[in-house]
């Protein structure tokens, strides 16, 4: 499904990814793990389409992409709720009763049901993270680009996510960059190791 074929990536004249190599199969949940710092985020701007100016090839087959940042970026004159539900405005989809359900459950399963009306500002930064996410996950991509998605969570709420994803999106395929897979590790079926900048190769 995803194919990285010789990445390099150069910024103020310094070399952040070199010749860079590897590939993703069609359902498999890969994590990328390195140090903070060390070009994890550059890379998922890469694979995410947003970052282009880049040497080498990126090759993605999917029917929709979903993207996590680092950052959560919310609308900070939207609700929670009005966050999460924003890709059907985007995609001008009705709220139907499908994805109703997969929304109800959602909050449920993270624990955002009681700030559904609460404003950005009004939440903690792991709560702006699980909206993010579920804003991610509503239209249900068969493929997800995650960065350090669980860093602000406790440990019960990324065992609870990662087993709805698991339970509810048996055939996406994933890629999460993070500098730690404290609860998670399990959740993958490759881990990909890089110990420094530039980024050349992932170790398995």
């Amino acid at each position: 499904m995803l194919k990285v074929s010789e990445v390099t990536k150069k910024w103020n004249d310094q070399t952040i990814l070199h010749c860079l190599s590897f590939s993703v199969k069609q359902g498999e949940r890969v994590a990328l793990t390195a140090p903070s710092g060390t070009g994890k985020t550059t890379l998922i701007s890469i694979l995410a389409g947003i970052d282009k100016e880049f040497s080498g090839t990126v090759a993605l087959k999917c029917k929709k992409r979903g993207v996590v940042f680092q950052e959560p970026g919310l609308f900070w004159y939207k609700t929670v709720g009005q966050n999460i539900l924003y890709p059907l405005e985007l995609e001008k989809l009705p709220l139907d009763r499908q994805i109703q359900e997969r929304y109800r459950l959602w909050l449920c399963v993270t624990g955002l049901g009681k700030y559904e009306d609460h404003y950005p500002h009004e939440i903690s930064r792991g709560m702006k993270q699980k909206t993010a996410l579920v804003r991610a996950l509503i239209l249900n991509p068969d493929f997800l680009l995650m960065d350090e998605p669980f860093s602000a969570m406790d440990k019960a709420s990324v065992t609870s996510i990662v087993n709805h994803i698991h339970s509810s999106c048996p055939g996406i395929t994933l890629v999460a960059a993070s500098h730690t897979l404290e609860g998670s590790l399990d959740f993958f079926d490759k881990v990909l190791v890089a110990e420094k900048t530039p980024i050349t190769k992932f170790e398995i």
